[in-house]
């Protein structure tokens, strides 16, 4: 009888120590979340007072939130006003998701993991599988989470010769890559590398692509 009560008291210990660790936990994230939301507040209101209201209406068009950020940093830039207040590398960052954008949009969009399981008729985590292997592509997004841009899709699947294609690269960032597949070559006859591979000239995209390495791009 006293171990029983020694082991429910031991119990009890446990689990007012686990109650009290896991507030603890929450509040320290809370609290980072407070201190991130309060440093970027700070910059949109700085960036909302300089912006002129044709700026703040193109901004508001954008699609999304992100978006929306970018393309107002990237329009005050010309105008000559000094985004070195907000952050030096603002204007550059701002560009470089502007890109990044545009650049999924011309590929069809960007499709999630789950999207491309449906597509494929397979689950989520051969889907993981593939992106590591190399045989699909897929870009980071800023959340760490990935999409993969749906020109790599038909409706019957992948594109035929598309993972001997990836395989074929000898550079590595993923959104270099998806930049190249997209723009037209003079060796391509003025056709992209994935109109190429979709006409059936495997062997000149794969060149393409390879050769783009060796030159150090």
């Amino acid at each position: 009888m006293a171990r029983k009560m020694r082991s429910s008291r031991i119990s009890g210990q446990s689990t007012r120590t686990q109650s009290r660790q896991r507030p603890t936990v929450e509040t320290a994230r809370q609290a980072l979340v407070r201190t991130f939301l309060h440093r970027s507040v700070q910059m949109l209101e700085r960036l909302s007072a300089a912006a002129p209201a044709e700026a703040l209406d193109a901004a508001l068009a954008s699609p999304s939130d992100v978006g929306g950020v970018a393309t107002l940093l990237s329009d005050l830039a010309p105008m000559g006003l000094d985004l070195s207040s907000v952050d030096p590398l603002a204007e550059s960052l701002a560009r470089g998701a502007i890109a990044k954008q545009d650049l999924l949009q011309e590929a069809g969009g960007g499709l999630s993991a789950a999207q491309v399981a449906e597509a494929l008729g397979i689950s989520r985590q051969a889907v993981d599988k593939r992106r590591g292997r190399g045989t699909l592509l897929a870009v980071p997004t800023g959340s760490g989470d990935y999409l993969y841009p749906a020109c790599q899709l038909t409706p019957d699947g992948v594109i035929p010769g598309f993972e001997n294609l990836l395989a074929a690269f000898k550079v590595e960032g993923p959104w270099t890559r998806l930049s190249l597949l997209l723009a037209s070559s003079p060796a391509l006859g003025g056709k992209s590398v994935l109109e190429a591979l979709r006409a059936g000239e495997a062997e000149k995209a794969a060149a393409v692509v390879a050769a783009f390495g060796e030159q150090g791009g």
